[in-house]
């Protein structure tokens, strides 16, 4: 495009010095006709992103992260004359498009469309804008070049996606199971549980047995559940979209793929949170897991929902306090945690960190030795990092 406006330019120039020197109609036409070119490929152009039409939708607002999605747009030119030199720009921070030439450049005649139908990847839980960005109009000699945000944006709700933990990961990798003996079998709860030799026989769900294929008994109240808290890092480290959406949707996903993966094994889970006060997320079994899921996905990270009032409020929530084991699903690591930590380590039965960063840092270096750590990137596939 320099060239052209370069040759344009000196076209002009030597008219100029043609109709100094010379004059005569054939040197003013020419003179007029250098002056006029610039000037209706600039009308042009301003006339196509006037009249220029785009449109775009989705299958669906509400998708999974990591999950393709059916996109679909249309470029139209309803004009008596062709529309050339356009480019479409995509949202490509937290999506991505695939089956198109991305610096595609194209030429639609009068009264005629081009319709892509393509898939949509978002890679973050959150609400943002995808699909076309904005549009660039070139004129026919390549002199001026307009580039206008789209009009009309598509703006989605992104829920994060749920790993399923298996193969080599196992409950005991993660969390360490309680030690405490089992307190005296009294009345029939509903949970269940697999029937192991000696159980009653009248015990016998068989509603649940003839569900799952397989022997199960209700529990008893006094009977031990194993349970595992899951405290949260809830603050917002960084007002930029870029910033925290990576990291809140690696700890969403963590949390939840851990949750799935305890509740299968009988372990009842207890997510905790801080918004304010505390806020608890709890899941008995995997039967209550969409409902679980979507509270998960809903939850609100703030600047103000700091790590040390989160565990300042846990200190004192009889909740918390309660014996189990405990999984920190947090961004940063401090000596201040490390107190907590030691704190709890003669309440809780077993302390396990799950390090959310890309840049660890000094945060391993502060890490109690009795707890176990896995440090995990905005990228990582849990599958891969806890296998």
């Amino acid at each position: 495009m320099r060239i052209n406006r370069i040759a344009a330019f000196v076209l002009f120039v030597i008219s100029l010095i043609v109709i100094s020197f010379k004059g005569g109609p054939a040197a003013y036409g020419f003179f007029f006709f250098t002056l006029m070119v610039p000037f209706v490929s600039l009308v042009y152009t301003l006339i196509v992103f006037i009249r220029f039409k785009i449109y775009q939708e989705i299958d669906t607002k509400v998708i999974v992260a990591g999950n393709s999605t059916p996109f679909y747009f249309t470029l139209q030119n309803e004009d008596l004359f062709t529309h050339s030199g356009v480019k479409i720009g995509y949202f490509s921070d937290f999506s991505s498009i695939s089956g198109l030439e991305l610096d595609a450049e194209y030429e639609l005649s009068p009264h005629t469309g081009i319709r892509k139908e393509t898939l949509l990847v978002c890679r973050y839980r959150g609400e943002y804008e995808v699909g076309i960005k904005s549009v660039t109009v070139t004129d026919y000699l390549r002199l001026f070049s307009i580039k206008f945000k789209n009009r009309e944006t598509l703006k989605v709700t992104v829920m994060p996606r749920l790993e399923i933990l298996k193969g080599s990961v196992s409950p005991d990798m993660i969390i360490k199971p309680s030690g405490n003996p089992p307190l005296q079998k009294k009345i029939p709860d509903i949970p269940v549980r697999d029937y192991t030799a000696g159980d009653d026989i009248r015990m016998i769900n068989w509603k649940s047995t003839a569900r799952f294929g397989k022997p199960l008994v209700r529990t008893m109240t006094g009977e031990e559940t194993p349970s595992v808290k899951i405290v949260m890092d809830s603050c917002r480290y960084d007002e930029d979209a870029g910033g925290h959406l990576p990291l809140e949707n690696k700890i969403l996903e963590t949390v939840l793929a851990v949750s799935y993966l305890l509740s299968g094994e009988g372990i009842s889970v207890s997510v905790i949170g801080y918004n304010d006060r505390i806020v608890r997320f709890d899941l008995a079994d995997q039967d209550g897991f969409e409902e679980f899921y979507r509270a998960i996905s809903a939850f609100s990270f703030r600047k103000d929902n700091t790590v040390k009032k989160l565990l300042a409020a846990c200190g004192t929530d009889n909740g918390f306090l309660a014996q189990g084991g405990v999984i920190y699903v947090f961004h940063e690591w401090d000596e201040g945690m490390s107190v907590f930590a030691d704190e709890m380590n003669g309440v809780q039965d077993s302390q396990t960190l799950m390090l959310i960063s890309d840049e660890p840092g000094g945060s391993l270096s502060v890490l109690p030795g009795y707890m176990n750590c896995s440090v995990i990137g905005y990228e990582d596939r849990l599958t891969e990092v806890l296998g």
